[in-house]
């Protein structure tokens, strides 16, 4: 499916192998360095897990759960609370953001990306992310055609994600943060 020509109606994805196989596809079509898909389960009024199909590096994925708490990410934290997030503007102010970033891009991502909230029911989160190449010139117009270009390709994802996501799931891009 182009980006550029979301379609609704497509059918869901039987595993999460199978999304983050389309979210590669899908990237490389783009043209983009990466995408992202992250949704935050709560449980009992507390976050539960983290269900996360994304074209990063694997081993990136897991050293970010392991090292930064999600809910210690100012970047994961401004978009909970509905807010579009400038990786770039974010990175120049923060010194977590600055540590994090030192470690992403020896995993490939670059400090030129965009986190948008997608709805979500109840109490969970969900949060889509485009990471690209850039510069601080061509920036901030990338970042506004980034977001117009993205925002119906991440709502159609979603939509295919949610038997996944509705799924009692186990595996390597859940991650569980209660016991």
């Amino acid at each position: 499916m182009p980006i550029s020509n979301s379609q609704t109606g497509l059918a869901p994805f039987g595993s999460m192998e199978k999304a983050t196989d389309f979210l590669l596809q899908s990237a490389a079509e783009a043209k983009v360095r990466h995408l992202s898909y992250w949704y935050l389960q709560y449980r009992d009024g507390a976050p539960d897990q983290v269900i996360w199909s994304a074209t990063y590096d694997p081993a990136y994925m897991n050293y970010y759960m392991s090292i930064f708490t999600p809910l210690d990410d100012p970047v994961i934290s401004d978009v909970m609370e509905n807010k579009f997030v400038d990786w770039a503007e974010w990175y120049d102010v923060d010194h977590l953001a600055q540590k994090m970033n030192l470690v992403a891009e020896r995993f490939g991502l670059t400090r030129y990306g965009i986190s948008m909230p997608l709805p979500a029911p109840g109490e969970d989160k969900i949060i889509f992310s485009v990471c690209v190449d850039s510069n601080d010139t061509d920036w901030p117009q990338q970042r506004n055609a980034l977001a117009l270009r993205f925002m119906p390709f991440a709502k159609e994802f979603d939509s295919r994600m949610r038997k996944l996501v509705e799924a009692d799931q186990q595996g390597a891009s859940i991650f569980k943060l209660s016991a």
